[in-house]
């Protein structure tokens, strides 16, 4: 194992000082996406051109895949539309860059989300987790089955709410020096709860292919796992690694706010992400963020291996993976609207039953 140099091995001032890092859309840009609105808004047939912005989201999917690996894009006029609107036109956006990958909120774990399977409506709708619905609970950082996530805030928090970004590849670099033996450890499989086979598989959390460096990281499902009988016992390396990295990354991160009219992506193979509870109020500040995710045109190929191809579905460059149940008979990009097979409820049926049950043991 050696340090890596990559432009996605960032510490806070190095992605702060990006050029696509609180990028102000341009009064051209910002006219592009108004027309775009009003074109839905008076049922017009007329075909949206974002001619500048295109080109403006060309650089972004590069930063995302070669670069940083977050951006973070301010000025999305989110105050003048619905909501109904601002969804089709963000989605319509986010396929500039590839392709939108059904979501693991779309229909399983929360029957009264406002929401579709390509774009969720991330809002509260309790104080706590309790019966599939959403919190306002914090998540410490993790990565999600996509490539790329995507999150348009709409309405902030008066109080609380704030996102934290950590580079992957930093936290690695920073371990390797100071715990290489727990490092090295995190390259190998770890038990991880999963919606299939026997309940849990065997991933690691850092793996390199092709010089590139992807990561699938969770303080939760690794533990849940262990409530899954047969599943392996986590090692004290496993246990330590999965504390350590959330320790480097509250040193390493970011802490941003989001404001409304702010669009934030990141590249899940690279860097992390977090949130903090706020206080739910209704009105001006029920906190609302519109999420796509989706593969990239130009998204890395994973490793070629059995544990990557059920975890993800695909390991093609700039093909559709992951997302819910990305096994399924319908590819990624395609919305599920019949009941799910015998074999797939099951799995997923004691997969909600793990995560449900074991989740106040494992906050």
């Amino acid at each position: 194992m050696e340090l890596l140099n990559l432009p996605a091995a960032w510490k806070s001032n190095e992605l702060l000082n990006s050029q696509y890092w609180n990028y102000q859309l341009t009064p051209k840009e910002l006219a592009e996406i108004e027309a775009a609105i009003h074109n839905l808004k008076t049922s017009s047939n007329k075909k949206n051109n974002f001619h500048q912005l295109e080109k403006t989201l060309l650089s972004v999917s590069e930063e995302l895949e070669n670069g940083r690996g977050a951006v973070l894009l301010k000025g999305i006029p989110v105050n003048k539309y619905s909501e109904e609107k601002l969804a089709e036109v963000y989605l319509t956006l986010c396929k500039k860059m590839g392709i939108p990958i059904r979501q693991s909120s779309s229909d399983f774990d929360s029957t009264s989300r406002e929401k579709t399977q390509f774009v969720t409506y991330i809002r509260a709708e309790a104080d706590s987790s309790q019966d599939g619905k959403q919190s306002n609970d914090a998540y410490k950082l993790h990565t999600d089955r996509y490539d790329v996530l995507s999150l348009l805030c709409v309405r902030q928090a008066r109080v609380g709410g704030e996102n934290r970004l950590a580079s992957a590849i930093t936290i690695y670099n920073e371990m390797l020096q100071s715990h290489p033996e727990i490092a090295e450890e995190l390259f190998q499989g770890m038990p991880w709860l999963f919606e299939g086979e026997k309940g849990w598989i065997s991933y690691p959390i850092w793996y390199i292919h092709n010089g590139k460096f992807t990561t699938q990281l969770s303080s939760t499902y690794p533990r849940l796992s262990q409530l899954v009988p047969g599943a392996p016992r986590l090692t004290e390396k496993h246990k330590q690694g999965l504390d350590l990295l959330q320790a480097i990354g509250s040193q390493v991160g970011v802490t941003l706010r989001l404001d409304p009219g702010d669009w934030l992506m990141v590249n899940n193979h690279v860097v992390y992400h977090a949130r903090s509870s706020w206080k739910i109020e209704s009105g001006e500040y029920d906190r609302l963020l519109l999420r796509v995710c989706f593969s990239p045109l130009n998204s890395r190929e994973l490793p070629e291996t059995p544990t990557f191809r059920k975890m993800w579905g695909s390991v093609e460059a700039g093909k559709p993976r992951g997302g819910f149940l990305p096994n399924h008979k319908l590819p990624p990009d395609q919305a599920i609207n019949e009941p799910l097979s015998e074999t797939e409820s099951y799995w997923l049926d004691r997969y909600l039953k793990v995560r449900w049950v074991g989740l106040e043991q494992t906050k």
